[in-house]
């Protein structure tokens, strides 16, 4: 299978975008792990954000990303994302 053919929604902008193009953010209850892997290999509840500031902003203005994932928050997670966003 291709994975530019794998669609997801972002959590922020509501688009439907190839998954290559989002970032990963997951939540393992198990483990009680936070990540932001671009890469799509760790399992867990997630959600999807384009790589763009102004939808990174909108999704922790409106507390959408904690909401989606059924958490309180999470302190460094913007910077997570933020770091990725400039790789």
């Amino acid at each position: 299978m291709d994975e530019d053919n794998i669609y997801r929604r972002c959590v922020s902008c509501n688009e439907l975008r190839p998954r290559t193009d989002l970032i990963k953010i997951t939540f393992n209850r198990a483990l009680n792990e936070l990540r932001v892997s671009p890469d799509s290999k760790f399992v867990g509840r997630s959600v999807y954000i384009c790589k763009n500031d102004s939808c990174v902003s909108a999704a922790f203005r409106k507390s959408k990303i904690y909401k989606y994932l059924r958490i309180k928050s999470d302190n460094n997670l913007e910077e997570k994302i933020r770091a990725v966003l400039r790789d």
